[in-house]
């Protein structure tokens, strides 16, 4: 169940932004490209778990953002991973407001290089992610 609305509410967040949202393991994202800006994210991990009936689960979440790039300019490209930082920083900004969640935790993010051969560029964001249940 937590990871259901897990899932759900970063593909809102990701969709609020503009973003076409895909849930695949990582190795599939050059194949599963849609259309751009394009949000991947991979299956949340299953960290640790507190309590029988109640308590918390903590998931590493995985979330990949990219846009094609291939005809920017330097200072369009800078400007583009600006973007896509905020982005992330929102995204789970508005994670950790979710009813579910107690806690977002050690948020990393961090340009990706390669993605694609067209030229994209991404940016990769990973959390843990404490739920409720």
């Amino acid at each position: 169940m937590n990871r259901a609305l897990l899932c759900g509410t970063v593909e809102g967040l990701a969709s609020g932004y503009g973003y076409s949202f895909t849930l695949h393991d990582k190795s599939y994202y050059p194949t599963t490209i849609t259309r751009y800006p394009a949000a991947f994210m991979s299956q949340p991990k299953f960290s640790s778990i507190e309590g029988r009936k109640n308590g918390r689960i903590t998931y590493k979440v995985t979330l990949t953002l990219a846009h094609q790039a291939a005809k920017l300019t330097p200072a369009e490209r800078n400007e583009l991973f600006a973007q896509m930082e905020s982005h992330l920083t929102e995204i789970f900004v508005g994670l950790s407001q979710a009813e579910f969640v107690a806690v977002v935790d050690e948020l990393t993010i961090e340009p990706l290089n390669g993605i694609d051969s067209h030229g994209a560029l991404a940016m990769e964001a990973e959390a843990y992610v404490e739920t409720i249940f």
